[in-house]
């Protein structure tokens, strides 16, 4: 098990290198992968509900926002 997490997590940080690197200081990886993470679990939570929440939009808010002149 512990063998399977450390190919996962130097598989992230292997991937952190390769996208983040002259964007983003070594030491700031961290600042940036933990939201990314957090932002794909909630997508990904969300992802069944995406159609009913895009309706809602739809009915609405942006009715609203059209009348408000935004």
């Amino acid at each position: 098990m512990e063998s399977s997490y450390n190919q996962i997590v130097s598989l992230i940080w292997n991937i952190a290198d390769d996208v983040l690197r002259d964007v983003f200081l070594r030491g700031q990886y961290r600042d940036v992968i933990l939201p990314m993470v957090v932002l794909l679990r909630l997508d990904a939570l969300l992802e069944p509900t995406k159609d009913e929440v895009e309706e809602e939009l739809q009915e609405h808010l942006l009715p609203c926002s059209r009348h408000h002149g935004l």
